[in-house]
């Protein structure tokens, strides 16, 4: 885990990058689509927000050669949120449709369980490293593929899109399958939706919280800005997320939901100042609404690469056996010098 006090180099060339090319490329089409076509505008604006992109196939191989894991696949239900509305023509819910979510399990069988989810885009093999020194600590760590991710199934929009509520909904089904949670571990969108699954019910004794967001409806606002859309076409889409699933995106918003909890799970939060995905102050966000929660700050490890740093990697499993942060914290720092609040 880098010093708080280090400094990141980043060269930065002259010319734009490809991540930077194709943005510039959205903005121009947002821009002649508001124009002509502004509902096909709030189309192209709600497949880029719902369509997962794959993951690099190299980076995905590589994780799997380091998993090393049983892998399984564990079939559960789902909301049927396929079509325009969760309702049948007369009215009442759909009934629930099935998916195989692919897990790998780490670790030995009679530990203590962890449930490791990861981010949207993501796989459960990014969440390798952690599982890996939970199981050589004698925990039985859960590594989830998300619906639409990794080697699991469709979710409840189908096979191209998703949501929130799909990431969520499968940790509370897996955790049904595999029993009572020592600790859940998640990242990113996979962080925020472990949070929505302990409020709703799912018990576990620690919670471990990386770069993940707060906001669902405050993201959407800022990939408004990013791609050059306008608020009418952000709050169509939104509407068109929210018709679909019938559940409105500001239930997710996660500091309300936490005010006045007493009996939520002791909590560690990391997150890197350098994260170009979820800013820090998120991060700091969700340590405050999180009743006596710890804040880990780390510094140029950026949005994933922080999954798999030693002294995060390290910290995390400490935390999870009950053992490392705290005392670190009384010194008034944390863990290998990174910035610590509680």
């Amino acid at each position: 885990m880098a010093s708080s006090a280090e400094k990141s180099t980043i060269v930065r060339s002259k010319r734009p990058g490809p991540q930077q090319r194709q943005t510039a490329r959205l903005r121009r089409v947002f821009g002649v689509l508001e124009r002509v076509a502004p509902r096909l505008a709030v189309r192209a604006a709600w497949n880029l927000w719902s369509q997962p992109t794959r993951p690099d196939s190299l980076a995905v191989a590589r994780s799997r050669e380091g998993g090393t894991g049983e892998v399984r696949k564990v079939r559960i239900e789902l909301p049927d949120w396929t079509g325009r509305r969760p309702t049948g023509r007369d009215g009442t819910p759909k009934p629930p449709q099935t998916t195989d979510i692919a897990v790998e399990l780490l670790g030995p069988r009679h530990g203590p369980v962890v449930y490791l989810l990861h981010g949207w885009s993501g796989w459960r093999g990014q969440l390798a490293p952690i599982g890996r020194a939970l199981a050589a600590s004698g925990y039985r760590a859960v590594l989830i593929d998300a619906p639409n991710h990794g080697d699991s199934g469709p979710g409840g929009m189908g096979p191209k899109h998703g949501l929130l509520p799909d990431f969520s909904l499968a940790l509370e089904a897996i955790a049904r399958e595999f029993g009572p949670a020592h600790a859940v571990v998640g990242h990113s969108l996979g962080g925020a939706c472990s949070a929505i699954a302990v409020l709703d019910g799912v018990k576990a004794d620690r919670a471990v919280f990386l770069a993940s967001p707060v906001d669902p409806v405050t993201y959407t606002r800022t990939m408004a800005g990013m791609l050059g859309f306008s608020e009418r076409t952000r709050a169509r889409m939104v509407a068109d997320s929210e018709r679909r699933i019938g559940i409105s995106l500001t239930t997710y918003v996660l500091p309300p939901l936490l005010a006045g909890r007493t009996d939520l799970p002791p909590a560690l939060i990391v997150h890197d100042r350098d994260d170009p995905v979820v800013p820090l102050d998120t991060g700091r966000t969700l340590a405050k609404a999180w009743p006596g929660a710890r804040f880990i700050e780390t510094s140029g490890l950026g949005h994933n690469r922080i999954l798999r740093d030693d002294a995060v990697v390290a910290t995390v499993a400490e935390f999870i056996m009950g053992t490392g942060v705290d005392s670190a914290e009384r010194q008034g720092c944390g863990v290998n010098g990174a910035a610590a609040a509680g």
